[in-house]
C-alpha cells in the first residue's frame, strides 16, 4: 500500500469509528450523515483487508488489527494538527488523545486511581490504555506501540528518559491468627518465617526474587508453593491458607485492611525500591506527552511519596 493512494480523510474517519465504537455516534462526532460514515467504514475494510469493528454482545468491538492502529493514527492526527498550528499551546481541557501505559499491577493499584481522578477533572478528553508491562516493554516504546512504561528499573536504553515516582519496601503478608505468629508472641521470626509455604511474585516467571537472593547468601531457602505474576491473588491465598507472601508494603497494607490480614516486616534486612515512569525520545517533546508525564510525576510526589 502507497500513502500516496490513501484518501487522508478516512485516517480521521478511523479515529472517531475506534473513539466513539459506533457508526451513529462517530457520525455525529465528526457531523456528517450516518450512511456516509458507514461508507467510510466500508471503504476503510476494503484498504486494510479488516474488519475494524464487529458487532458483539457487548456492541461494537475493534479488531486486533484496529487496536494496534488506534494510537498510531491518534498520534498522527494529533501530530498533524499541531504542526497545522504551531503556536497553538496544549490545552488539556479540550484535548482528546488515548495514551497506552505500560504497568505492573501493583504500581496500577498504587497509581492510577490519582491519575484518572485528576484527568477526569482536568483532562476529560484523554483516554488511558493501561496494559500490563511484559519482557517487550522497552521494544513497545521504541515501535511508538506504547507511551509509558511504570516499573522497577534497570538498565534503559541511552536514548530512554526517566524520573522517579515513589519509593517502596517489601513487607509479609500473613494471617493474623497464624499460628507461627501465636508461638512467637506475634512475631514473625526467621525460624517461623522459613518453616511455612510461599507466594512468589514474578513478573517473568522465572529466576529468584531479591528476597531469595538474600536468603540464598546465608545459605537459606524458602519453600515456594505459588508463583504469579499478579499482586492481587496473593491476599485471598494468604487468607485462606497458611502461606506468607512478601510483596511491596503500600499494596500489602491496603490489602490488610480488606481481609484482616498483618503486614509484618520480613525476618531478613531488605533494600527499598524505586518505582519510575519512563519514555522514549520519539515523544519526549510532545506537549501533550509531555504535559501527562508531568502531570503523573507530581501526582505520584503529591499523593504517594
Amino acid at each position: 500500500m502507497n500513502i500516496r493512494d490513501v484518501d487522508l480523510n478516512l485516517l480521521v474517519m478511523l479515529d472517531a469509528l475506534l473513539r466513539e465504537r459506533s457508526v451513529t455516534r462517530a457520525a455525529e462526532a465528526m457531523n456528517i450523515t450516518q450512511p456516509a460514515m458507514s461508507n467510510a467504514l466500508k471503504r476503510l475494510r476494503k484498504l486494510l483487508g479488516d474488519p475494524i469493528l464487529v458487532r458483539t454482545a457487548g456492541g461494537m468491538q475493534p479488531t486486533a488489527r484496529a487496536e494496534q492502529l488506534q494510537r498510531p493514527v491518534r498520534n498522527a492526527l494529533a501530530q498533524m494538527e499541531a504542526a497545522i498550528a504551531p503556536n497553538r499551546a496544549f490545552e488539556p481541557s479540550t484535548a482528546e488523545r488515548l495514551f497506552t501505559i505500560l504497568i505492573t499491577d501493583y504500581a496500577a493499584s498504587v497509581l492510577m486511581p490519582h491519575v484518572v481522578a485528576v484527568l477526569e477533572t482536568e483532562a476529560p478528553g484523554i483516554a488511558l490504555n493501561i496494559l500490563s508491562a511484559s519482557g517487550d516493554a522497552i521494544g513497545q516504546i521504541e515501535r511508538g506501540e506504547a507511551d509509558f512504561l511504570v516499573n522497577q528499573f534497570g538498565q534503559l536504553p541511552a536514548n530512554f528518559h526517566h524520573q522517579r515516582l515513589w519509593e517502596d519496601r517489601l513487607a509479609c503478608l500473613i494471617r493474623s491468627d497464624h499460628p507461627a505468629l501465636a508461638e512467637a508472641g506475634g512475631e514473625l521470626t526467621l525460624e517461623a518465617f522459613l518453616a511455612q509455604r510461599h507466594i512468589l511474585i514474578t513478573q517473568t516467571g522465572v529466576g529468584l526474587s531479591r528476597l531469595d537472593e538474600v536468603l540464598a547468601d546465608r545459605g537459606l531457602s524458602r519453600e515456594i508453593s505459588v508463583l504469579t505474576r499478579h499482586y492481587q491473588l496473593p491476599r485471598q491465598l494468604v487468607a485462606e491458607s497458611h502461606m506468607i507472601a512478601t510483596l511491596p508494603a503500600r499494596i500489602a497494607r491496603y490489602q490488610a485492611r480488606h481481609l484482616g490480614l498483618a503486614v509484618l516486616e520480613p525476618p531478613v534486612e531488605l533494600p527499598t525500591f524505586q518505582i519510575g515512569i519512563a519514555w522514549g525520545a520519539l515523544d519526549h517533546h510532545d506537549p501533550a506527552h509531555r504535559w501527562l508525564r508531568e502531570r503523573i510525576v507530581r501526582i505520584a510526589r503529591d499523593t504517594i511519596g
